[in-house]
């Protein structure tokens, strides 16, 4: 588990650059002519970046599960509070495919431009870029904010009384 701002921000900055080359990924394969092909491949990207994003921070399944169970209950409750159906969970096509909804109209536009000639694939391709990089940083952000919180939480605590056992 990342325990300092240090830590933090470094997996923050980590995670900026990765989102944004999955960003050009997706323009990439939404400059295509073939709007399902876009949408597919934007589904199957989210798949594979979103459990990067939780891991860089130590919020994944399989490291929260390694957690005392205070700390699984702080981190549950905070992304909660946030939120967030990634952190914490194990990211499956159902789940991606909820956020996708919600950028329903997005999605919508990206497909019905990558048919318009030449144009349409640039917007789409813009599209593209701009959902991707919106998904990825606002789960950044998430991340951060929730692992800030628990660092800050930590920092803050009093120390424990050494036992006086007699």
């Amino acid at each position: 588990m990342i325990s300092t701002i240090a830590e933090l921000d470094k997996a923050r900055a980590s995670c900026r650059k990765l989102v944004t080359r999955r960003s050009w990924f997706s323009a990439a394969t939404a400059a295509v002519p073939f709007g399902a092909v876009g949408a597919i491949s934007d589904v199957a990207n989210l798949m594979n970046l979103l459990p990067r994003i939780n891991r860089a921070f130590g919020l994944d399944p399989e490291q929260i599960d390694q957690l005392d169970e205070q700390m699984k209950e702080q981190i549950a409750i905070l992304a909660g509070k946030l939120g967030n159906a990634f952190i914490g969970r194990y990211i499956t096509e159902t789940v991606v495919l909820t956020v996708v909804k919600r950028l329903g109209i997005q999605m919508a536009s990206k497909t019905a431009a990558s048919y318009v000639p030449v144009i349409g694939s640039g917007v789409a391709a813009t599209i593209s870029f701009a959902m991707m990089k919106a998904v990825g940083n606002a789960h950044i952000n998430e991340c951060y904010d929730l692992v800030r919180e628990l660092i800050e939480r930590s920092d803050t605590r009093p120390p424990t009384a050494p036992s006086t056992a007699a």
